[in-house]
């Protein structure tokens, strides 16, 4: 069974004072002004502020309702235009039940989400809401202390004893991957985000290259392209899958940006989507529908996982026990991707190199209308 609330212990900043034996005041200015407290006495404060897991309250706390309405979300900056239809979910859910959802954005580290979650707690925040699994020991030792709940979203694994919400990942890779298996690829290649920093993508991939396994198919580790999550990148990664392997007839990207980005590299080496080379991405992206051609997705439900995610930190406030939330994805094809076509004989060199940024269209390749896939 998932999170039960502990009963909580609030420190207070009395409780501080006298553990180390000066007075609140003393307390007060050795937490906003260190610099007016003698060292060795603001270091045994700091001690116990960190064994009491005290946060300060902000100001006029005391004067709030005492029915929660306020929920903090940590998502790091790199995660914020990924999710931002989970965000939007999480938002208008909680606005149905007048909570209001307030958002930091820290830097990709343990230490930044730390310091974003005693910032939402210091602002008054009845539950959080955390981004993966991966954070300090001591965050959740706080946060069970003090008897704050919180959900975990888009982990990877499955932590005992945690509420979470998330998305099969690795079931998302076998998707893609027999997808285009079934239109009889042979020969793929792989665009997405640097992997040791992005435990998904490292999960989806692990599904995709499973997959092919069993296929029978190996993808190449030079095949494998690691770009930041930007529409330039997956346009860059273009030129050097096919200068490496110019067989290739299917190209799977961790999301849809890169999708985007490859799609418009193929474009201008005037290789045709799908007749030359599919593309399929993850994410369904709202714009994923109507790029040109529309792209193939595998639909990671983010917004679903944004209102399961308010359902249960509501549900966690009320003190009931919630189970963990796994959501399946779903496959969404469309024009990007189709039946791998023999080749013809060349006739001349394919030209395969990326022409510069800002040419004026008529150099561009002549462009080609979409294929649509019944």
């Amino acid at each position: 069974m998932a999170q039960k609330r502990p009963e909580p212990h609030v420190a207070t900043l009395h409780d501080v004072a006298r553990a180390v034996g000066v007075s609140p005041g003393t307390v007060s200015r050795a937490l906003s002004r260190p610099d007016l407290v003698a060292p060795k006495t603001r270091d045994q404060i700091l001690k116990v502020v960190q064994r009491l897991h005290y946060v300060p309250h902000a100001a006029g706390r005391s004067l709030r309702s005492s029915t929660p309405n306020l929920i903090g979300a940590v998502i790091p900056k790199t995660g914020v235009s990924i999710f931002s239809q989970t965000t939007a979910g999480l938002n208008d859910t909680l606005e149905q039940h007048n909570m209001t959802l307030i958002v930091s954005q820290p830097e990709l580290t343990s230490t930044s989400s730390k310091a974003a979650v005693q910032r939402l707690i210091e602002r008054g925040a009845d539950g959080l809401i955390l981004l993966g699994e991966n954070h300090d020991p001591a965050l959740f030792e706080m946060l069970d202390h003090r008897g704050l709940p919180y959900v975990l979203l888009w982990t990877v694994k499955s932590p005992s004893g945690k509420t979470y919400v998330t998305v099969d990942q690795t079931k998302a890779g076998h998707l893609a991957a027999r997808h285009l298996l079934d239109l009889g690829h042979h020969h793929y290649a792989y665009v997405g985000s640097p992997l040791s920093a992005n435990p998904r993508a490292a999960a989806r991939l692990k599904g995709v290259q499973d997959e092919l396994k069993t296929a029978g198919i190996a993808l190449p580790a030079d095949a494998i392209i690691e770009e930041s999550h930007q529409f330039g990148s997956g346009r860059n990664a273009v030129e050097t899958i096919m200068g490496r392997h110019p067989e290739t007839t299917a190209i799977i990207c961790t999301s849809d940006y890169h999708a985007l980005g490859v799609l418009r590299g193929l474009y201008e080496i005037g290789r045709k989507v799908p007749d030359d080379i599919s593309v399929v991405s993850f994410n369904n992206n709202d714009f994923s529908a109507f790029s040109m051609p529309s792209i193939t997705t595998v639909d990671l439900k983010q917004r679903d996982v944004g209102i399961e995610a308010a359902n249960s930190i509501l549900r966690l406030l009320n003190g009931e026990r919630v189970k963990p939330t796994v959501i399946e994805p779903l496959l969404t094809p469309r024009e990007s991707s189709g039946p791998v076509k023999a080749r013809p004989s060349a006739t001349g060199k394919q030209r395969t190199a990326l022409l510069p940024r800002g040419k004026p269209e008529a150099n561009r390749p002549a462009r080609s209308g979409p294929k649509q896939i019944k």
